[in-house]
């Protein structure tokens, strides 16, 4: 052995649980296969089930009538069921049901863009959104962490990393691949084709999740009890560690500010006299840098800690933000501004995945991960319509560019108190 036994019991326990499996188990079920399925169908999951929704409201304004508004307010709420289903999810997988939880997403989604393809009722559509916002809940990154984290134990750094570097093509893949079908077959039929794709998606969560049956690899070493006192569940011990709570305030404040970015920034840009081309290549921009920020954070992933990652992360969001608040509308200041932006919003996914065993502990990864996601998803729910409404009470953008930016310190305050008062070495 390279390292003494004392230094990494729960290392070498998992390296050798995870070798005795590799001798007597399927293939299929080795952990590197595992990975890369996982891997693949978030890649699937994000592009087809997430990034797709803007590429189908012209054509349904157009066919059917409705207001932009209106749609926009189903995708609402069915991030704000996204959030509150993230609970109960981590619950069962951290009980081994991830395969289960995963495949049945895949299912109704299919089932639902099926009902989307087919759909003239704006309250149904609602109703389907609702649905896919479940849906969602068990198909994306946390969830995809907490199966994972159950397969590679003290590896599962250097899983989350390969993870979110696949899933960080989605936009690239989903977007064109939905829009062609969109413009060549129309968009009930490109759902149809959607739908079968998730059918796929879930034979394969099927065939390489783990089930209850496959015994998990522990990330650390958990503590033990205090003599003589009841010992509490995972997401009991969490909130009583003060680092969650910095970590909620770190997250939710994120998921505030990106949402609102995501669905304003475009309408910023074109208010400011910013070329219509432009304005693409720069939106187009921002998800490569995602992929670069993780693929720097792959080679140099030795020597930078998660609370330097942290750190980093939350001191380019308030400067991104800063700089659109000071008016910058030039060509060089906005690519300047996606790699920045595009760079932490690909890194702050990764700190996520790590930051639940490092600050808190490694009991109860899924349901510990499901209760920082609840308040991220809210306000990543809530952030379009609050950036709407300041934008109405203000006649503009600047001032909410600059609530966004004082939102980020905040979120940033957030994660330091977390780094602060977690007990864990990061």
């Amino acid at each position: 052995m390279s390292e003494p036994e004392v230094r990494a019991p729960a290392r070498q326990r998992g390296q050798r649980i995870m070798a005795e499996g590799r001798a007597e188990k399927a293939w299929r079920k080795r952990p590197s296969t595992i990975l890369w399925m996982l891997s693949l169908g978030q890649l699937i999951s994000w592009g087809l089930v997430y990034y797709t929704f803007p590429l189908f409201v012209v054509p349904m304004t157009q066919e059917l009538g409705w207001s932009r508004s209106g749609m926009f307010g189903a995708l609402s709420a069915g991030l704000m069921v996204a959030g509150l289903c993230s609970i109960p999810v981590g619950a069962w997988i951290d009980r081994g049901h991830g395969r289960k939880l995963m495949t049945g997403g895949s299912l109704a989604a299919a089932a639902l863009m099926l009902l989307w393809a087919h759909i003239d009722s704006l309250p149904l559509f609602y109703a389907m959104w609702i649905g896919l916002g479940a849906c969602q809940a068990v198909l994306l990154y946390e969830p995809a962490f907490a199966v994972i984290t159950r397969v590679y134990g003290p590896r599962y750094k250097q899983a989350i990393l390969l993870m979110t570097f696949l899933g960080g093509l989605a936009s690239t893949f989903g977007i064109p691949f939905t829009q062609f079908l969109v413009e060549r077959v129309g968009w009930r039929a490109s759902l149809e084709v959607l739908a079968a794709i998730n059918v796929a998606v879930a034979l394969m969560h099927w065939l390489f999740v783990p089930g209850p049956q496959e015994k998990p690899v522990p990330i650390g070493e958990a503590k033990p009890p205090v003599d003589g006192a009841a010992k509490k569940s995972p997401l009991a011990a969490a909130i009583r560690v003060p680092a969650f709570w910095g970590l909620v305030v770190a997250f939710a404040g994120y998921g505030l500010a990106f949402s609102a970015m995501s669905f304003h920034l475009i309408p910023l840009l074109d208010d400011r006299g910013v070329p219509i081309g432009v304005v693409m290549a720069i939106i187009a921009l921002i998800g490569p840098m995602q992929v670069v920020g993780r693929v720097l954070l792959m080679v140099g992933q030795r020597h930078i800690t998660t609370i330097q990652l942290g750190a980093g992360i939350y001191f380019a969001f308030p400067i991104a933000m800063a700089m659109l608040a000071m008016g910058i509308s030039d060509v060089y200041g906005l690519i300047l501004f996606a790699i920045i932006y595009g760079v932490a919003n690909g890194l702050i996914t990764i700190l996520r995945g790590m930051a639940v065993p490092e600050f808190i502990g490694p009991e109860g990864y899924g349901v510990v991960s499901g209760a920082l996601t609840m308040p991220t998803n809210i306000m990543r729910a809530a952030g379009p319509v609050i950036a709407s409404l300041a934008w109405a009470a203000f006649g503009g953008y600047t001032p909410v560019l600059w609530g966004l930016a004082a939102i980020m310190l905040i979120a940033a305050m957030g994660f330091a108190a977390a780094a602060m008062l977690s007990k864990r070495p990061a």
